[in-house]
């Protein structure tokens, strides 16, 4: 977890919501997203992206189930911190974030295309 330095970051943000959520959950999170958090909201989304296929590609064993249950909460804190008036987001913000991410965005066009190749080998 962060120092916290005062200035309220994207990381000190996560750091303080991270911190009422279940540790094994948050111990999950970190790696997912540390290198990621300079990209703000949007490697955020993309850290749950990756670790949604990465859950999605093994087996259904716990370990993957917590991947699972960390990409969800990466994503929900991507859209929390772009809707955020303290880190400069609003909820217009969230909005197009959301927009962007959709069946429509970013998610529909990963996954599908994933499910295309799979269809045709």
């Amino acid at each position: 977890m962060p120092a916290d330095s005062g200035a309220l970051t994207l990381e000190t943000w996560l750091a303080r919501r991270l911190e009422s959520a279940p540790r094994e959950l948050a111990e999950a999170v970190w790696p997912l997203v540390r290198a990621r958090l300079a990209e703000g909201e949007d490697g955020l989304v993309q850290a749950s992206l990756d670790a949604l296929a990465a859950a999605t590609e093994g087996e259904a064993t716990r370990a993957e189930a917590v991947t699972l249950l960390a990409a969800d909460a990466i994503l929900t804190y991507a859209l929390e911190a772009s809707a955020d008036p303290a880190l400069g987001g609003s909820a217009a913000q969230a909005s197009e974030l959301a927009a962007r991410i959709g069946p429509g965005g970013l998610i529909g066009e990963r996954f599908n295309e994933e499910n295309q190749e799979e269809m045709t080998e």
